[in-house]
């Protein structure tokens, strides 16, 4: 789910037009690892609220991949892991490894409670 300052984006039509050609030219498989479900468009430079009304980052289709579910999951991960993205306080301390994490309601990267 996107974040707060990126609703109106994610909902116009000039991203749903990016992201259908997004996926269209990676022949809706994820770039990483082939899959051709749960297919998601990710932003190589992640979206702040600072870029957010910068075409050459939100629009761009050279800064747009085609990633399945799981794969975005290790890309924001891995991005956690590295301190390369910007995550809300309270979820830094999560751990550390991609394994184990799931996005809340505000897109954020949080734990996921194992089960014993």
């Amino acid at each position: 789910m996107a974040r707060d300052f990126a609703k109106a984006f994610y909902n116009s039509k000039e991203w749903a037009k990016v992201r259908a050609y997004v996926l269209m030219r990676d022949h809706y498989k994820c770039t990483r690892c082939g899959q051709s479900g749960a297919l998601e468009v990710h932003h190589i430079v992640h979206l702040t609220p600072d870029n957010i009304n910068d075409a050459a980052v939100t629009l761009n289709d050279g800064n747009l991949t085609t990633l399945c579910r799981d794969c975005h999951f290790k890309e924001h991960a891995a991005d956690k892991l590295n301190g390369t993205a910007n995550y809300n306080a309270e979820h830094k301390a999560a751990g550390d490894c991609d394994e184990g994490f799931s996005f809340d309601k505000n897109g954020y990267l949080v734990p996921v409670a194992k089960i014993k």
